[in-house]
């Protein structure tokens, strides 16, 4: 009776297993993306649930907002940020070691309301000009961007001019829609958040002394369940496939 329980007990642990390992392949693989990546990301996401064998969940805001989110203890098996934060997770702990793989590059762009007249901005005299004639500029708190912006501001010696007229979108992913809307004149972001953006048209990039492109970085979270998956998706989204897809979305990809 004994050997008759013992062998009924083996089999039932021999068949719960594949389903735990089933119900956990059900789960989707989580994802925490800058907005910079936002729009190739979507486009891709279906190739890259066959690549990766999973479905994939994604969520998107400002790398600095995300980092806040992680550091709170927000599960994700893999983060798209800015290089810098993911060195930071990564030094923490909370990324994997030698996971870092940059994905692409995006240069600061500014964006205008559609159908607006198109000025020069590709010289720095140009770009005072524009600025200083701005009624609004906007751009994201927190955001890739906002340093270099700032940045640009102060070397072109508007800080005080437009101090007043500087607004700060708090929301992510907003900063674009508002000047589709008509509620402020320029929008200064990576191109990626700008172009494709119903409403809105590319000015024309940050002239090059202040330019400072965005990378996109991925890295695996050190206590993911699905490494082999999670390392799948950045193997995909930085190979050749996913190269044109980043390309038509204004990114140069890494490799």
């Amino acid at each position: 009776m004994r050997t008759t329980a013992v062998i009924a007990a083996l089999l039932l642990a021999s068949l719960a297993a594949p389903a735990g390992a089933q119900r956990a392949a059900d789960k989707p693989l989580r994802v925490l993306s800058s907005n910079g990546i936002r729009a190739a990301l979507e486009k891709l996401v279906p190739d890259a649930e066959r690549a990766a064998g999973r479905r994939i969940a994604i969520r998107f805001s400002s790398s600095t907002a995300l980092k806040q989110s992680i550091d709170k203890g927000e599960a994700f098996d893999v983060a798209i940020l800015t290089p810098e934060i993911i060195e930071e997770l990564t030094r923490a702990g909370t990324v994997r070691a030698g996971t870092r793989t940059d994905l692409a590059s995006i240069d600061l762009a500014v964006g205008v309301r559609a159908g607006s007249p198109k000025t020069d901005i590709s010289t720095p005299d140009a770009m005072r000009r524009r600025l200083a004639a701005a009624r609004s500029l906007t751009w994201t708190e927190g955001g890739a961007a906002s340093t270099a912006n700032l940045a640009m501001i102060e070397a072109l010696g508007l800080r005080e001019q437009l101090a007043s007229r500087i607004v700060v979108q708090r929301v992510p992913g907003v900063a674009s829609e508002t000047v589709a809307r008509g509620e402020h004149e320029l929008v200064l972001l990576p191109l990626s958040e700008i172009q494709g953006v119903a409403g809105v048209e590319v000015l024309g990039l940050l002239p090059a002394p202040f330019q400072r492109p965005v990378v996109m970085t991925a890295g695996i979270a050190a206590h993911t369940r699905a490494p082999e998956t999670a390392a799948a998706l950045v193997a995909f989204l930085s190979g050749p496939h996913a190269a044109p897809v980043l390309i038509a979305a204004g990114m140069k990809p890494a490799r």
